[in-house]
């Protein structure tokens, strides 16, 4: 179990880092100091949003058991239905799903960094 631990963690907790630099990236768009346009903060998301989908995939496909009894006596094959399976997942459920935590986090904290700039008097 220890050795596949991080792989359990890294399956099970993917959304995570997506979350993490949606309210990174809000903070820093929220700064009175900078001024950045939302088309480039927002490609810049999707942009790392795709590159985590991507590199879940190649992690995961690294850490994937590289002899499954009785399939072949080479013992680095991998089933080409299992790469296609995980390839299925990181693209129909890790993509989309990190890309909507990534939007919600930007947009969350974006609210609540939100303060006025001048109270009210009665």
């Amino acid at each position: 179990m220890p050795d596949r631990l991080p792989s359990l963690v890294l399956l099970v907790a993917f959304w995570i880092p997506p979350a993490v630099v949606g309210r990174a990236a809000a903070e820093f768009a929220h700064r009175r100091t900078t001024r950045v346009r939302p088309a480039l903060m927002f490609a810049g998301l999707a942009t790392f949003v795709l590159a985590w989908s991507a590199a879940w995939f190649l992690v995961n496909l690294s850490a994937m058991p590289p002899y499954v009894p009785g399939a072949s006596p080479d013992p680095t094959y991998r089933p080409p239905e299992a790469i296609a399976g995980l390839a299925v997942v990181s693209t129909a459920l890790v993509l989309p799903v990190s890309a909507i935590t990534c939007w919600l986090a930007f947009r969350s904290r974006g609210r609540s960094n939100e303060q006025p700039l001048l109270k009210e008097v009665e």
